[in-house]
């Protein structure tokens, strides 16, 4: 679990905020941000399930809400419903989740990351571990 003390107020008001939000699913935080990994240079990182698709607009928006709610500019918003397998396998296996609004479409997408991960996730592992060595060997 990571360490959130510091932003619990700001948490509380997003959490406020997105109940009002009929299509956002959930929010997780992910990312260094509380964990031992954490610097002063590290950004919050969110990640948004939403319940149908949503325009770069309504992305913007919700990022710039956000920020004005922690006051920060060094926050990055990640669309789960967009991102690739990886990412998403990551967000869920390793980040947090601070807002749920539905506990059975959270449990569907989760079902279906894990699926598709447990399927392609050690292929892609191998890719990304010979592209690495590859890097090193040059």
């Amino acid at each position: 679990m990571r360490d959130l003390k510091g932003i619990e107020k700001e948490l509380e008001e997003l959490k406020v905020y997105l109940s009002y939000d009929l299509n956002i699913i959930a929010l997780y935080i992910f990312g260094s941000y509380g964990t031992e990994e954490q610097d002063e240079r590290s950004d919050i990182d969110f990640a948004v399930l939403y319940d149908r698709n949503v325009s770069l607009e309504e992305e913007l928006e919700l990022e710039v809400k956000i920020s004005d709610i922690f006051q920060r500019d060094d926050i990055d918003v990640i669309n789960l419903n967009k991102a690739p397998i990886n990412l998403q396998h990551n967000v869920i296996y390793t980040g947090d989740l601070i807002y749920c609004s539905d506990e059975v479409k959270l449990a569907d997408f989760k079902e279906k990351v894990f699926n598709i991960y447990g399927d392609y996730g050690i292929t892609l592992k191998f890719f990304h571990d010979d592209y690495l060595k590859g890097l090193s060997d040059k």
